[in-house]
């Protein structure tokens, strides 16, 4: 079995299970469902998203600061650890977001890399997605596909879908490989990864949050300002 480091250089991922506390679970649950408790659409900073559809795929993001204890988790030890164990080198906080598919009806998620959605050139980050329930196939776990990063370190061409609200940058026939895991595991993979996500057919929820990180900040060459957060960890 490959370690951590080996297999993100090998594979674009690296599986952590168990890797967060009881504590940290219910931390994460407790701002989680606060945030849903808010109506889907009140034009609020942290609900409006450009792939939300609704209550069947909910976008909660940049809300960490409204928490007591999130942001010292976000900043913290543990997400240092897994920081260097896929060998980013002092890394900071670039995004985070509970992503929710809605019970019963939660859309799926076209294959893609995360870094497509960036929208200029950048260096690679790393996509931190945490599960806050027992992730399945039947509620919407994610896939991944296997990818050498050294060999296929780039942005695959990605189509948008008006049907679907998203992204797509992968037609073929692979299936990839299902992330099923308890509630606590990380799934870490590079922004070069290709991943996905079924539909949630389960009478509840899926609740994940997703956190990334890069490696110095991510300038929009627009602008001339960071894209997002530049908060280093502390750990």
């Amino acid at each position: 079995m490959l370690d951590a480091a080996s297999s993100f250089r090998s594979q674009g991922y690296a599986l952590f299970e168990g890797a967060l506390s009881a504590e940290d679970i219910a931390l994460l649950r407790g701002a989680c469902d606060h945030l849903l408790d808010e109506p889907v659409h009140d034009g609020g900073n942290g609900d409006i998203h450009k792939i939300g559809l609704g209550k069947a795929r909910r976008f909660l993001r940049h809300r960490h600061e409204e928490f007591p204890g999130l942001e010292d988790f976000l900043l913290g030890k543990r997400i240092a650890d897994i920081c260097g164990a896929c060998g980013m080198e002092d890394p900071m906080l670039f995004n985070e977001q509970f992503v929710v598919k809605g019970a019963g009806k939660g859309a799926s998620f076209a294959w893609h890399q995360d870094g497509a959605y960036v929208g200029f050139d950048h260096r690679p980050y790393l996509t931190i997605w945490i599960a806050l329930d027992d992730a399945t196939e039947e509620n919407g776990c994610v896939y991944i596909l296997p990818r050498d990063l050294k060999a296929e370190g780039h942005l695959d061409a990605h189509e948008w879908q008006d049907d679907s609200n998203e992204l797509n940058g992968y037609f073929g026939s692979e299936t990839g490989m299902p992330m099923t895991c308890k509630a606590g595991t990380i799934v870490a993979f590079s922004s070069l990864t290709l991943h996905s996500s079924g539909a949630n057919t389960t009478g509840t929820p899926r609740r994940a949050y997703v956190t990334q990180y890069s490696q110095g900040p991510i300038i929009d060459p627009n602008t001339g300002a960071p894209k997002r957060f530049t908060k280093p960890l502390r750990a």
